[in-house]
């Protein structure tokens, strides 16, 4: 990623008002974090570990989208990140809802999907970290296409959303 600054984040967010995406808690460690180093960046609130935030540069420029982490565990068994495609004990990896409207009254148009639980999926896509306790598939591609899989899934995740916000 290019560096961005805590302005360009803030107006990147879709499927927020702008009142809302002021209110963003966006810690100091994603402002000044290693810009080359990430896919994209992503974030759970500190002070609401259920809100997750995650941003990431588009052919429609910086876009963002706000998550809401499920409350339930999972339990048993290894599931996969959509995004990144890493296998994790169950507890590692967790279920999103993705509002694709504007309008907080409209709470039944969402997406869900799974995602790292910690949403480091560029630390695990680029080998900085592995899921404690799960065997990971071999892969023949190289770390640079891997990279390009996770952020191509995340720019389908944000188009989705975008799509049916009619963005």
């Amino acid at each position: 990623m290019h560096p961005h600054t805590e302005s360009e984040i803030r107006k990147s967010f879709i499927n927020c008002s702008k009142g809302a995406s002021q209110r963003i808690n966006i810690p100091q460690e994603v402002l000044h974090t290693d810009w080359e180093s990430q896919i994209f960046l992503g974030w759970y609130d500190p002070k609401s570990p259920r809100a997750g935030y995650v941003v990431a540069e588009t052919e429609n420029g910086l876009r963002g989208l706000v998550l809401e982490k499920s409350p339930q565990k999972a339990t048993g068994g290894a599931r996969m990140c959509q995004i990144c495609l890493t296998l994790h004990p169950a507890s590692g990896v967790s279920l999103v809802s993705i509002q694709r409207s504007k309008s907080a009254k409209d709470r039944y148009n969402t997406v869900g999907t799974y995602v790292c639980s910690d949403l480091a999926c560029s630390d695990y896509t680029l080998g900085r970290r592995k899921p404690d306790g799960v065997r990971q598939m071999e892969e023949t591609m190289g770390v640079e296409e891997r990279a390009e899989r996770t952020l191509t899934n995340m720019r389908g995740l944000i188009q989705r959303v975008a799509e049916a916000m009619g963005r």
